[in-house]
């Protein structure tokens, strides 16, 4: 995950989609385009694995720890799966992950981890015509997907719009 936010700091891409509160957004401007919930990412025999949901608290107390909170030095989403396969890591991720997985993991709703947002971001400095469309446009077609799901005070309007 921490790629995407490098690769718009050193000016590699001029926009990403990151997820608070796992990245760090200092240094960007940034627009919400939606709020979802978490799941845990398991090796499909784990024990949680077949339930409906699960809490936080009953990932913490297994053998296998639970990332972010146990190995955040670890960020590359492949070597992260592979740890999850091998039964050595449980990763709480974004909901939106679960049409992306490898047919041996599991995912579980957790109905008590923090809510993720899914935001466009770009470096403050910027300002151009065409960030300004791309950044609409975003915001638009996630708006029509799920507008309920925008959340308050979204930061609409920050981008330079010439």
């Amino acid at each position: 995950m921490a790629e995407r936010a490098r690769l718009v700091r050193d000016w590699t891409a001029d926009v990403a989609f990151l997820h608070t509160p796992y990245e760090d957004l200092t240094g960007f401007d940034s627009e919400p385009l939606r709020v979802e919930g978490s799941v845990a990412i398991m090796p499909s025999g784990h024990r949680l694995a077949g339930r409906d949901v699960v809490r936080m608290a009953e990932l913490e107390v297994g053998p296998t720890p639970c990332w972010p909170r146990r190995h955040p030095d670890v960020n590359d989403p492949a070597t992260l799966m592979q740890l999850v396969a091998l039964g050595r890591l449980i990763v709480v991720a974004p909901e939106s992950v679960k049409g992306h997985l490898r047919r041996d993991l599991a995912c579980v709703p957790v109905v008590d981890a923090v809510l993720t947002t899914v935001v466009l971001a770009w470096p403050k400095q910027t300002r151009s015509r065409a960030l300004a469309a791309f950044v609409r446009t975003a915001a638009t077609v996630a708006g029509t997907l799920a507008p309920e799901q925008v959340p308050a005070g979204s930061f609409r309007g920050r981008v330079h719009r010439e």
